[in-house]
């Protein structure tokens, strides 16, 4: 491509890095901004569905991903009502597998570190951006950004693609408006050590209903676990005396959790507290921005949806970027173009999210059980649970890499070196 047009990416996550690399492979030249220096950071969501899993093997990453440990394969999600089993998904028609746990920040170095050998990708972290640069007729040029040592600078590009996560104050800089769609608990996130009793790693994803909590638990890198402590009433999640909020977690998590968490669920315990939020822009974009991921549609954790729908948004906007390139048109209705194919994915999984949240923790208890001995039974005999879960795990729309951009990506693998560390 000779074409000199440049595109800042704001936010350095899932659906961020993955763009950059979807651009970047293809010769446009791309400019990440990260607030943070590196790519720890606070608590997200690893569960990675099967419509994002082929996408992943489209590209040619899967394998190594999954060699390297920065993946790992789930076989399946069980729930548990009260520490009985009573329900149990797995892999749907010809996926193997009910999709993988791909840990974030190997993830995320994985693609920086063969990125920074291109020479048309630059990144920026540790910079917060606080502003967008526009003109006189309100189109954005660029971002002002803050580094870490309090130098304020200004990035020109052709094009901004906000992916920083739910809560962005560029909302409101682009003078774009939400919609919320609903609340229904919030959440407690922790990561504990590798538990000595294998059994309690699952091989997958565990939801635990016990009394008015949920927990969901997850194996991590490095044989952690990540644990999702659930209630609609946030004061004991945010309970800042932690012998007291001990004790109610004792008292609530699943029976056989309760050993391990007296033992290893220490004041130093990494926590992150989540008031659940769903919502979305009533546009996504405005003239030289777009907003993708929970920065355009903010998802509830429920279903592990919101890593998966980033990532799609990513694979949608570049095909749309890269198909204008090609065409030597401009990107100016680009936004509105991905809006109105993603969007209604998006609709039908925060429907979804909402619906099953408020029975996870907001019906009646004889509800639940209601549904779990008598009526999934009856889904299940008319083939209702197997449409749903394959809605669920393959995606609302039907959705493919371009090959062109799946045939780059691969090539960029093959001929870059072994990754550097990054600087």
């Amino acid at each position: 491509m000779t074409d000199n047009r440049e595109v800042v990416i704001v936010g350095a996550g899932p659906a961020g890095m993955l763009l950059a690399w979807l651009l970047a492979t293809r010769g446009v030249a791309v400019h990440v901004v990260e607030r943070h220096a590196d790519f720890k950071r606070e608590f997200r969501g690893e569960g990675i569905q099967a419509s994002v899993v082929r996408h992943l093997e489209e590209l040619g990453m899967l394998d190594e991903l999954l060699a390297s440990g920065s993946a790992i394969p789930a076989q399946s999600a069980t729930i548990f009502l009260d520490d009985r089993v009573v329900a149990e998904l797995s892999g749907v028609g010809d996926q193997a597998d009910f999709g993988i746990i791909l840990h974030q920040e190997r993830f995320l170095s994985f693609l920086h570190e063969r990125l920074l050998q291109l020479s048309n990708y630059r990144a920026t972290l540790g910079a917060k951006v606080r502003d967008l640069v526009k003109d006189d007729a309100g189109r954005t040029l660029g971002v002002i950004a803050t580094t870490a040592d309090k130098r304020e600078v200004r990035i020109e590009s052709s094009m901004v693609i906000v992916a920083t996560g739910r809560g962005t104050a560029l909302r409101k800089a682009a003078g774009l408006e939400a919609r919320t769609v609903d609340t229904h608990f919030n959440i407690l996130w922790m990561r504990l050590p590798a538990p000595a009793d294998p059994s309690l790693v699952p091989s997958g994803f565990r939801a635990y209903l016990t009394g008015d909590s949920l927990f969901i638990v997850h194996p991590t890198d490095g044989g952690q676990l990540q644990m999702a402590w659930g209630r609609r009433d946030e004061h004991v999640l945010k309970d800042p005396d932690h012998a007291h909020q001990k004790a109610c977690l004792l008292a609530e998590a699943p029976a056989p959790y309760r050993a391990f968490l007296d033992a290893r669920y220490q004041p130093t315990t990494p926590t992150q507290f989540l008031r659940v939020q769903c919502d979305r822009l009533t546009r996504w974009s405005a003239p030289g921005v777009l907003f993708v991921g929970d920065a355009a549609h903010t998802m509830s954790p429920v279903a592990g949806q919101g890593i998966n729908l980033a990532m799609r948004d990513s694979i949608v906007v570049a095909h749309h970027l890269l198909a204008l390139l090609d065409a030597g048109q401009p990107w100016d209705a680009v936004g509105a173009t991905v809006q109105a194919e993603r969007e209604p994915e998006v609709r039908a999984m925060q429907t979804f999210q909402r619906r099953l949240g408020y029975f996870m923790l907001g019906a009646p208890r004889w509800q639940v059980r209601a549904f779990f001995s008598i009526a999934l039974p009856v889904l299940t005999k008319l083939g209702i649970r197997r449409r749903l879960l394959r809605r669920v795990q393959a995606g609302v729309v039907g959705l493919q890499i371009d090959e062109v951009a799946s045939t780059a990506s691969r090539s960029a693998l093959r001929a870059l070196p072994p990754a550097r560390e990054a600087s």
